[in-house]
């Protein structure tokens, strides 16, 4: 008895070795057609995608309660003061960077409403 459960086991295994055998382990290379028409066409790669991961409604550097972009808000973030004074850019009478000053230069206000995220309703 005990030696029909080894001849089971024995060709189990020869089956397996020979079913990868036939089927191959995938080395990476295929056949090499002549015919331009047998081309496998291959699913669309995320690299050719176009749309954006994450929609562009969703990326907003934008500081609503200061009007200019957050990136460079100086009210929010003053670790960037010293890099505005350092340029030059800076209204010491309001303590903003030149740039950002609409009661110094009122044409800035129309800049920065155009540049704000438009709201949705």
């Amino acid at each position: 008895m005990e030696s029909k459960h080894w001849v089971q086991a024995i060709a189990c295994i020869i089956v397996l070795l020979l079913a990868v055998a036939v089927g191959g382990c995938g080395s990476g290379s295929s056949p090499k057609s002549e015919n331009p028409g047998d081309k496998v066409k291959t699913a669309p790669t995320a690299e050719k995608s176009k749309e954006p991961l994450v929609p562009k409604s969703q990326i907003v550097d934008w500081c609503g309660e200061h009007g200019v972009p957050e990136s460079v808000c100086t009210r929010c973030n003053d670790n960037l003061i010293a890099e505005f004074k350092k340029k030059g850019d800076w209204c010491a009478k309001h303590n903003l960077p030149d740039s950002h000053c609409i009661t110094c230069h009122p044409e800035l206000k129309a800049k920065f409403e155009a540049m704000a995220p438009k709201k949705t309703e």
